[in-house]
């Protein structure tokens, strides 16, 4: 009985249990397409057509933002690209180059369309379709928009 004790003891000194809970709030990166553009009126071809397109950040994070554009016919040509802040890249993207703090937008990325040619369609669409990343992975920081967007895709 005496070595029962002496065990019991020596298991309550080398052994002792707590709990810790940690609760963290996790970051959104939420963005939407914002554009200028009339209401559609007849445009003969060769026409400038006023258009601008510029991406919001709502979320409550900044984010790096990319804009990938098509057409219903491929009879457009943009007019006052900026080329300052935004890049096209080999995968069809324009990638705005600087971060998008919460609520501020991207500049636009276009100022108008030519419509060149005849177009075949009564109506000549042009889609926008956007996608953000964080500018952090973690609590670290990417050092730019070509590395937030490498490792969204998979490479580092």
């Amino acid at each position: 009985a005496v070595v029962s004790a002496v065990s019991g003891t020596a298991t309550a000194f080398l052994s002792d249990n707590s709990q810790i809970n940690n609760q963290f709030i996790v970051g959104y990166n939420t963005t939407t397409v914002e554009e200028d553009f009339p209401t559609p009126t007849p445009v003969p071809s060769g026409g400038n057509v006023a258009k601008t397109v510029r991406v919001r950040n709502q979320g409550d994070v900044p984010c790096y933002i990319r804009v990938a554009l098509s057409y219903s016919e491929d009879l457009v040509t943009l007019n006052g690209l900026d080329t300052d802040n935004w890049v096209y890249g080999e995968d069809g993207y324009y990638y705005y180059k600087n971060e998008v703090d919460v609520g501020d937008s991207t500049t636009d990325l276009f100022t108008s369309v030519t419509i060149n040619g005849e177009a075949e369609a009564s109506e000549l669409v042009v889609n926008v379709y956007e996608e953000s990343v964080q500018t952090v992975d973690g609590s670290n920081p990417y050092t730019d928009y070509e590395e937030a967007w490498a490792h969204y895709e998979g490479g580092d």
